[in-house]
């Protein structure tokens, strides 16, 4: 019987700049095992709440990374939010909650802060006040939402302390190469990294945009993303923006702004994109990426007369995924079935990685052999 394989690909070789958080500690060292029930590749948010819950079941749990801390994770804005990238979603129903309740529940120390979320929109209907903005038309407040920040590197660091403590084997530096299916029963899935094999009997792919499997992409889109952080507004200036300290916002219209309050009072925006860089294109992405940040810092600047001449200290991207409908998916494998892809985020992935990472685990226990 001829093995099914599935070759992945690697990341694309690009500085993306550094994001404003400080990056998670290192993780203790640990062996790669010859077997589990479970193998995760990908330490973010998606696949460290599926390791927890799945190791909390009593199943034993891998986690495989290639570099903790370097992926879409830490180059979060910190944003909790229940809405998707096409708004409300029932499988996502309360989902920023489900996140807050476990991080108070759990003392996870991950600065979070929970005063709500504006969504703003291109309505001349709308009052100016608090939020009077131009960009591309007058930006008013039409709603608040549920909804909070937090540091999103603390956060990574804080569910794989718990994933540990729970169990659960993360195997840091290692880059997996290739998933096989096991002959002659087809039972388990190999898992072929850079330092060995691990023999699996379910496989969940957390890597979001990092890596996909060609030429079957589980998602429909790839872009990069660039947000900024500017210099610290005083008192006087951040009133005047409509803003408070720790608050979160989005226009539910195009073009898309997003952003947050930071701890320093600093403004953290995004988001213009950039298309995937394919291998020719690589060694441009840079340029793309600092063009797309001057572009960006001029829109923040323009949005009110306080902001005119504010400094812009980080630009940087990072790689998000979208599927077709817009809502973050389980994609099963089409060549082997026991491997699922999970992401699709569009870059509102924290909350929505917290429920998907759990309820992925769940699956995969309901389908265990045996």
């Amino acid at each position: 019987m001829r093995n099914e394989r599935v070759e992945i690909e690697p990341p694309a070789r690009i500085d993306f700049g550094a994001p404003p958080w400080a990056p998670p500690g290192p993780l203790p060292p640990s062996a790669l095992p010859a077997t589990a029930e479970v193998v995760i590749v990908g330490a973010g948010i998606t696949g460290l709440a599926a390791a927890l819950a799945a190791a909390s079941a009593g199943r034993q749990v891998v986690v495989v990374e290639r570099r903790f801390g370097s992926g879409a994770t830490s180059r979060s804005g910190g944003i909790v939010l229940g809405h998707t990238l096409v708004g409300p979603s029932p499988a996502f129903d309360e989902c920023e909650l489900a996140l807050r309740d476990w991080i108070e529940q759990s003392d996870a120390r991950c600065d979070l802060f929970w005063n709500g979320c504006l969504e703003l929109a291109r309505d001349q209907s709308l009052s100016p006040d608090p939020i009077d903005w131009n960009d591309t038309g007058r930006v008013h407040l039409a709603e608040r939402l549920s909804g909070g920040v937090l540091d999103p590197s603390k956060l990574q660091t804080e569910l794989a302390r718990m994933a540990r403590r729970a169990g659960t084997t993360i195997v840091d530096g290692v880059a997996v190469l290739r998933l096989e299916l096991s002959p002659p029963s087809s039972q388990e899935v190999i898992v072929v990294t850079e330092r060995g094999s691990v023999r699996a009997e379910q496989v969940i792919m957390a890597v979001d945009a990092a890596a996909w499997r060609p030429p079957s992409d589980p998602w429909t889109e790839r872009v990069i993303t660039v947000a900024l952080t500017t210099g610290p507004l005083t008192d006087d200036a951040l009133a005047a923006i409509g803003l408070c300290r720790h608050q979160a916002f989005y226009t539910r219209d195009l073009p898309l702004l997003w952003g947050r309050v930071m701890p320093d009072q600093s403004l953290l925006v995004g988001r213009e994109t950039l298309p995937w860089p394919t291998l020719d294109s690589e060694t441009h992405a840079r340029d793309q990426l600092d063009e797309a940040g001057s572009h960006l810092a001029s829109r923040v600047r323009g949005l009110h007369p306080a902001l005119r001449d504010i400094a812009v200290r980080h630009v940087w991207g990072g790689p998000i995924a979208r599927t077709a409908a817009g809502v973050p998916a389980v994609v099963q494998d089409p060549c082997i079935p026991r491997v699922r892809w999970v992401g699709g985020y569009g870059g509102h992935g924290l909350a929505q990685a917290f429920r998907l990472g759990r309820l992925v685990s769940t699956s995969s226990m309901a389908v265990r052999p045996g």
